[in-house]
C-alpha cells in the first residue's frame, strides 16, 4: 500500500509540472512564431529597399529591427531548449522510478502467486485423503460441525480473495509498463525537438551574425556621407517642429471651441467636455494597450522619445511618436472612434489627419491619400487614407502620434502588442 501511495503522489505532482511546462511551451510557441512573422515581414521590407541602401537610413533601421528580432528568437530558443532539458530530465527521473516500482510491485505478485499455488496444491492433497461433506458430519458434535463449516467458507473466500488479488495486481503492472512506454515515446519525441531546436539556434545564431556584419559594412559606407546625412535629419527636425507646431495650434483650436460652448450653454469660462466627449475620453483612456495597429501590417522602426542615431552617435533626436515602417499603398485607417479635427500638408512629408477622441487626439501623418473630410465622424478601424512612398529614400513610412490634450503621449504603450 505505502508504493501506491507513494506512486500516485509522484504521478500527480509530475502531471503538475507537465501541464505547467505545456503552457509555458505553448506561450513560448506563439511568441516565438510572432517573432518569426516579424523577421519574414522586416526580410520582406529589406528586400524591396536593397537596391537603394547605400544612401538610404530607412534600410539601415529596417534591418536593425530585424537584428533585434532575430535577438529576441534566439532567446526564446535558449529559454525553450532549457524547458525541454527540464522536462527530460523529469521523464527520465521518472522512468527510472517507475521501473524500481515495477520491479517491487512485480515480487509482491510473484509472491501472491507463489502462496496461492502452495494453497492450491495443500487443498488439492487434502481433498484426495477426504471429502467436504464427510469431514462436516464426521464431527464429534453440532458446535465442531458449525464451526468446520465456518472454516470451510472461509477458506473457499480466501482463496477467491487471492486470486482477486493476482488479477488486480496484474492489471495494475499492465497500465504502469504502458504509462512507461508513453513516457519513454514521449522522451523520444522531446530528444528530436531538442535536437531540432539546437540545429535552429545555430543557424539563428549564423543569421545574426550576417545581419551584424551587413550592418557594420552600411554604417561605413553610410558614414562617408556624413554632410548628407546631417541634412536629413535637420529636415526631419524642422518637419518634426512643424508637425508640433501644427498639432498644438489645432488642439489649442478644440480646446477654445469647447470654451466657448461651455460658455454659452453654462455661463462660465472653463474648459468643458460635453458628456458624449468625457465617454470618448474614458472609453479611450480604457482602450490603453488594445488600441489597433493604425496600419494592418507593419514594424516600429522608430521608437518615442530620445533616441540616438543609428550612425553618427553624438547626435539626438527626439520622436514624439512613432515611425512604422510597411509597404507601399498601404491603407492607413484610425486607432479608436472619432472626430476629424483637421487636414494638412506638410512640405516633403505628405498629407496629415488629426482626430478627435474627446480629451485625446491621435496623429498620422506620412499619407499621399486621404479618404475623410474634416467634421467626419469615425468608427475604429475606418480607413482614413494611404501612406506616402518617398521613392528618393524608397521609404514607406507611416509617422503615428497620440496626445492628452497638450501632453504628448508614447504611442507603443497605447497600442496592442506594440513590442
Amino acid at each position: 500500500m505505502p508504493i501506491l501511495i507513494r506512486f500516485l503522489i509522484f504521478i500527480l505532482s509530475l502531471a503538475f509540472c507537465f501541464s505547467c511546462f505545456s503552457q509555458t511551451k505553448d506561450d513560448l510557441k506563439k511568441q516565438k512564431l510572432d517573432l518569426e512573422k516579424e523577421i519574414s515581414y522586416t526580410a520582406d521590407l529589406l528586400n524591396k529597399t536593397k537596391s537603394n541602401k547605400t544612401k538610404s537610413l530607412n534600410y539601415l533601421r529596417v534591418l536593425e529591427k530585424q537584428i533585434q528580432s532575430k535577438q529576441m528568437l534566439l532567446a526564446t530558443l535558449n529559454i525553450e531548449i532549457s524547458l525541454l532539458n527540464k522536462q527530460i530530465k523529469k521523464t527520465e527521473q521518472f522512468i527510472l522510478e517507475n521501473k524500481e516500482l515495477i520491479l517491487n510491485e512485480e515480487k509482491i505478485l510473484q509472491t501472491l502467486k507463489d502462496e496461492y499455488s502452495k494453497m492450491i496444491y495443500a487443498a488439492y492433497k487434502q481433498k484426495g485423503n477426504r471429502n467436504d461433506l464427510m469431514f462436516i458430519i464426521s464431527s464429534s458434535d453440532f458446535n465442531q460441525a458449525y464451526k468446520r463449516i465456518v472454516y470451510l467458507k472461509q477458506y473457499s473466500a480466501f482463496r477467491k480473495n487471492q486470486a482477486s488479488k493476482i488479477n488486480q495486481s496484474q492489471k495494475k503492472l499492465i497500465k504502469k509498463k504502458e504509462k512507461l512506454a508513453q513516457k519513454k515515446e514521449s522522451l523520444i519525441k522531446a530528444a528530436v525537438e531538442k535536437k531540432l531546436l539546437v540545429k535552429n539556434k545555430k543557424s539563428e545564431l549564423e543569421g545574426v551574425s550576417v545581419k551584424k556584419d551587413e550592418k557594420e559594412k552600411l554604417i561605413n559606407k553610410l558614414s562617408n556621407s556624413e554632410e548628407l546625412f546631417k541634412k536629413r535629419l535637420q529636415d526631419k527636425k524642422n518637419y518634426a517642429k512643424e508637425l508640433d507646431k501644427r498639432i498644438r495650434k489645432i488642439i489649442e483650436e478644440e480646446i477654445r471651441k469647447a470654451k466657448e460652448e461651455a460658455k454659452k450653454k453654462e455661463g462660465n469660462n472653463k474648459f468643458s467636455l460635453t458628456p458624449e466627449a468625457l465617454a470618448l475620453s474614458a472609453e479611450f483612456a480604457s482602450n490603453k494597450g488594445k488600441l489597433p495597429w493604425p496600419l494592418d501590417k507593419g514594424i516600429i522602426i522608430g521608437k518615442y522619445g530620445k533616441q540616438k542615431h543609428s550612425i553618427f552617435s553624438s547626435v539626438e533626436t527626439f520622436n514624439n511618436g512613432i515611425d512604422i515602417a510597411t509597404n507601399k499603398n498601404t491603407v492607413v485607417r484610425v486607432v479608436f472612434d472619432g472626430i476629424v479635427s483637421r487636414i494638412f500638408f506638410i512640405k516633403g512629408e505628405g498629407k496629415a489627419v488629426l482626430i478627435n477622441h474627446g480629451e485625446y487626439f491621435s496623429v498620422y501623418s506620412g499619407l499621399k491619400e486621404v479618404s475623410v473630410k474634416t467634421g467626419e465622424k469615425l468608427l475604429s478601424k475606418e480607413k482614413i487614407g494611404v501612406v506616402i512612398t518617398n521613392e528618393q529614400e524608397n521609404k514607406t513610412e507611416l509617422h503615428f502620434e497620440i496626445w492628452q490634450g497638450y501632453d504628448k503621449q508614447d504611442p507603443s504603450n497605447w497600442l496592442y502588442n506594440a513590442y
